[in-house]
């Protein structure tokens, strides 16, 4: 039972994530930015400008949050994006593509290190945060929601053209951003008067002496920054495959794929250990999508889809176990710092997913993005049998 003091800031952090990931135009961004500014190369370009920006900010951002507090970097967040979304859906080039992916990329180092701090110093105020992967699975899962109920109403919007699609992606987020101002500052977060540079390098200070925590930084640099960029760039090589009108549906078989995981993930890390199901999710990553590029036929997208069943139990998996080796007084900062690591990643493995894919086809571009994401798997397998002397 949540304690009622509780409950608001969860039902609002369940909102907040459900209208953030409300994007219509998710499905089509690699398909859109590519037709604006003329190759893959450029488009996804702007998806590394995005995540150069994140990467960028992703610490002073994260010792923002350690200082001004949690909700007052979520409104910011949630204005960053919006004003991003709009220049996406208004751009008239490629320049305002890229000012809107600078913009993307501020909201999202916001929320990086800010959300899971606000939800773990929520439930320890009351002395529940070894419930967190119950109730971050649920919050994470309405990302999940957002983004299939967004995908499903894509596939009958496409017919009047992108350009709708990417003006009703606005909505969800300037809702957001009043949901946003609702929130309670969570109480166990203690504000310090400690200057940025010595914040960041007290931070930078743990994470190098905690060889686990270092080792799981690395890991998830690269399990991120190589799986989400080709997870962005995918949607171009199922075009190839499917018509562009039904982008929508495969997106929102793959989130409900996605809800349904983090529903479960609660339930499943209480009876699985983290690092074993963080193993298991990337070699059935690996195992299914190498497959679907092999094959390059209608039943890829399906293969690739039900890897967000897995994607959602290994998110909760390597949250709960940073969230556990994180400081109090340098939650959001420390979380920053592994969310920098995977940005750096993200940026390099999209170019060469671009430059690939325009010399040697989509297929090949897809195919090396997926070799890249498994590169992971040897560092989790090595936590997992190593465990530094204790249990993970």
């Amino acid at each position: 039972m949540v304690p009622p003091d509780m409950l608001k800031n969860i039902r609002l952090l369940y909102l907040h994530n459900f209208l953030n990931d409300l994007r219509f135009q998710e499905a089509f961004l690699a398909i859109y930015f590519a037709q604006i500014t003329g190759s893959y190369t450029s488009g996804m370009a702007v998806f590394a400008v995005a995540t150069i920006t994140s990467a960028i900010m992703d610490i002073p951002t994260g010792i923002l949050s350690d200082r001004m507090g949690r909700r007052f970097t979520l409104v910011l967040a949630s204005l960053c994006s919006t004003l991003g979304i709009a220049c996406f859906a208004f751009a008239a080039g490629a320049w305002m593509l890229f000012v809107g992916a600078t913009l993307c990329g501020l909201s999202q180092c916001l929320i990086n290190g800010n959300n899971d701090a606000l939800l773990y110093e929520t439930l320890k105020t009351e002395g529940m945060e070894k419930r967190f992967p119950h109730y971050q699975g649920r919050a994470k899962g309405m990302y999940q929601a957002g983004l299939a109920l967004s995908a499903l109403a894509a596939s009958f919007l496409t017919g009047n053209g992108l350009h709708l699609v990417f003006v009703l992606g606005i909505v969800p987020q300037a809702l957001s951003i009043f949901v946003s101002l609702l929130f309670d500052e969570p109480k166990v977060h203690v504000q310090k008067p400690k200057k940025n540079l010595a914040h960041l390098k007290e931070a930078c200070v743990q994470i190098y002496r905690n060889p686990r925590l270092m080792v799981l930084v690395i890991a998830q640099a690269i399990s991120y920054g190589a799986g989400e960029s080709k997870y962005q760039f995918q949607v171009a090589f199922f075009n190839v495959l499917w018509p562009t009108w039904a982008l929508g549906l495969y997106r929102a078989m793959g989130h409900s794929f996605g809800v349904l995981g983090f529903w479960v993930a609660g339930s499943v890390l209480a009876r699985f250990k983290e690092t074993t199901m963080l193993v298991v999710r990337d070699v059935y990553w690996f195992v299914t999508q190498m497959t679907g590029v092999i094959l390059s036929n209608f039943f890829t997208p399906f293969l690739f889809g039900t890897g967000t069943f897995v994607y959602g139990i290994g998110m909760v998996a390597r949250d709960h176990l940073l969230q556990k080796e994180f400081s109090d007084e340098q939650r959001a900062t420390m979380g920053s710092v592994a969310s920098f690591a995977g940005s750096i990643v993200f940026s390099l493995v999209a170019f060469g997913l671009g430059i690939i894919s325009d010399h040697f086809g989509l297929a090949t571009g897809v195919g090396f993005g997926v070799a890249m994401t498994v590169t992971s798997l040897p560092l989790y397998i090595w936590l997992f049998r190593k465990k530094f002397g204790h249990e993970i």
